[in-house]
């Protein structure tokens, strides 16, 4: 076993239980590649760090399909650099109107699952007839990635377009109520952080932070900050 048999062997070894796959699903990674690809790295991120706490505690296990947290996040990075917003009112309208797209991807997904079970009926027929010169296994994985990929990509054009629409009527009409309202990008990482105390299960910490809003709400309201 030479050098380079033992590089990769403990390269590889780090996906076991170092570098998993599934952190490249995380809103933090979409939104640094968006800022990669649009050049505003400050806008990105901060939508990133918001859907990155609010789903804080979006981990599949079994067969538990979780909110589709990347359809809510890119549809709302889409929608902001199409709309050219930075400020965090009007932004946090788009984030508000893309929430419901990660409930409508896993309802998508588990759609999907249940088609993809065709397939599965169809090679379990073709094994018990063990017909070896056939090309079925190919083929009813082709079809799956494909059924997957045209499904998720006509779902979120379908959706990221209706809401472009939608958001454009709201903003042309109440635009001008929205863009005076003085909240901050802090405050949407505060309300999104609930995410990070519902991932604790603990009764504690949901009334830690409801005694915490309480007094940074009392700060705002006697000027002190």
């Amino acid at each position: 076993m030479g050098c380079a048999d033992r590089f990769f062997f403990a390269i590889f070894s780090l996906f076991r239980f170092t570098i998993n796959a599934g952190l490249l699903e995380r809103p933090l990674v979409a939104g640094a590649l968006w800022g990669f690809v649009t050049g505003d790295y400050a806008t990105s991120l901060k939508i990133a760090v918001f859907f990155e706490l609010f789903w804080l505690d979006n981990i599949p296990a079994g067969t538990y399909i979780p909110p589709h947290i990347l359809a809510s996040t890119f549809a709302a990075l889409a929608l902001t650099s199409s709309f050219g917003f930075t400020e965090a009112p009007k932004v946090m309208c788009i984030l508000l109107a893309c929430l419901p797209l990660a409930q409508l991807g896993a309802w998508l997904e588990n759609s999907l699952r249940q088609w993809h079970n065709h397939g599965y009926y169809k090679l379990l027929n073709w094994a018990r007839k063990g017909k070896s010169g056939d090309d079925m296994p190919r083929k009813l994985v082709v079809q799956s990635i494909l059924r997957t990929l045209s499904t998720s990509w006509l779902f979120f054009w379908t959706s990221t377009v209706i809401l472009h629409y939608i958001l454009r009527i709201f903003f042309h009409k109440w635009g001008g109520i929205i863009a005076p309202v003085e909240i901050q990008w802090s405050f949407l990482w505060i309300a999104a952080s609930l995410g990070g105390l519902l991932a604790l299960r603990l009764r504690k910490a949901y009334a830690t932070f409801v005694f915490g809003v309480v007094i940074f709400g009392f700060v705002l309201l006697a000027g002190i900050v």
